[in-house]
């Protein structure tokens, strides 16, 4: 036998015995193993978890979608092993891939990976990460992981998926932050945070309520493309910029879908569409044109289109860049020195250290306006 083959066999031999040492339980959770050969620290998940860590942090496995808080804290030099999807996905609403398409090419795979998915328990064993990281994952998956690798697994949210909830995004870059030892760059992101929300709320704070623009925000993707109907009560972007978001009313504080009538009722003084979900809309519109004639914002050239930001949870970088878009065509006067193209980048920059609003542009036709003309849609 060859050395390749030897090495092959006593590879797969080692996480063998890995994996039985865990299930016999001699390493089950990591906590006793951990504390008899390394110094250790225990920290407090966002799941209310107690986890027994390495003092220091050298190799971690994110799950579903934790990757890109690694990018947002230049942590990729700690990432391990990375999710099947994380390699093969693309998608311009999944800016942080453009920073990790190098590594992604080197790092072994631990699973498939997307939403409800679990890793590659042997996988996972053979790289025997100090830490996994999950992302918005149920609470008894979690538990599976780290009982089944012995691994600790360290928890983070940042709202129900597809709804970003920004005090929890901060609570968790912090915490990641803490647990990677990189809290110098989470404090230098978070600065960042406050200066975009202090500044948008600078601009638009002091308009009453009743003086602001009813706004409709449509074909918001939720798991895949939707079509006009589809909205959110809680829109983050909307609700920095200023703009009053007409689906409120409907109660419910996440994702929802309304009835087509509804739109006709609430008659938004603007509109803005997904633009992950154009092809979709203009696909309805052709089929039923005159219902959308008989909205104003329609008729009178007041639809714009948005950058999608949810694509395995939330991208709070294409959030903002949405924010400062609504407000600078809600409100041209106080954002007359925005750039919303120029801007994008600046905050892509600070986030995933990449000028990307030409590569997310370039597939979804960018920020715009978008017309309603002989059964087609067209983006200006």
């Amino acid at each position: 036998m060859g050395r390749c083959g030897r090495f092959s066999k006593l590879k797969s031999s080692l996480v063998a015995l890995a994996l039985l040492l865990v299930l016999t339980g001699w390493l089950g959770g990591g906590e006793a193993w951990a504390t008899a050969n390394h110094a250790t620290r225990t920290l407090t998940d966002m799941a209310g978890r107690t986890v027994t860590v390495p003092r220091e942090i050298k190799s971690v496995v994110p799950l579903s979608g934790a990757l890109r808080f690694m990018v947002y804290l230049q942590s990729l030099d700690l990432v391990a092993g990375m999710e099947n999807v994380e390699g093969r996905w693309t998608s311009p609403g999944r800016l942080y891939g453009l920073a990790t398409r190098e590594k992604a090419a080197e790092l072994p795979v631990i699973g498939e990976g997307g939403p409800g998915r679990l890793p590659d328990f042997e996988r996972v064993i053979a790289l025997w990460p100090d830490v996994i990281i999950s992302m918005g994952m149920d609470i008894d998956q979690v538990e599976t992981i780290q009982s089944k690798t012995g691994r600790p697994v360290f928890v983070l949210n940042y709202g129900l998926p597809g709804v970003l909830v920004p005090a929890e995004a901060k609570l968790a870059l912090g915490l990641l932050g803490e647990l990677l030892g990189r809290e110098q760059r989470a404090e230098q992101l978070l600065a960042f945070m406050d200066h975009l929300d202090a500044d948008l709320v600078a601009r638009t704070g002091d308009i009453p309520a009743d003086q602001r623009p009813t706004v409709y925000v449509g074909a918001i993707s939720h798991k895949g493309t939707q079509g006009i109907t589809s909205t959110a009560a809680t829109y983050a972007p909307l609700a920095w910029a200023g703009g009053r978001n007409v689906a409120a009313e409907a109660g419910p504080t996440g994702h929802i879908f309304i009835d087509p009538e509804m739109l006709l009722w609430w008659e938004p003084e603007v509109m803005f569409i997904d633009a992950g979900s154009l092809a979709k809309v203009a696909e309805d519109y052709r089929r039923n044109p005159r219902f959308y004639h008989k909205i104003g914002a329609v008729r009178e050239g007041r639809v714009f289109s948005l950058m999608p930001y949810n694509f395995y949870h939330t991208n709070i970088e294409i959030a903002y860049a949405d924010a400062y878009f609504i407000g600078r065509t809600l409100y041209p006067g106080r954002f007359r020195d925005i750039d919303p193209a120029a801007k994008a980048d600046k905050i892509f920059l600070n986030f995933i250290g990449l000028a990307a609003y030409s590569d997310l542009a370039a597939e979804l036709h960018g920020f715009g306006q978008v017309f309603f003309e002989e059964k087609e849609l067209v983006i200006r």
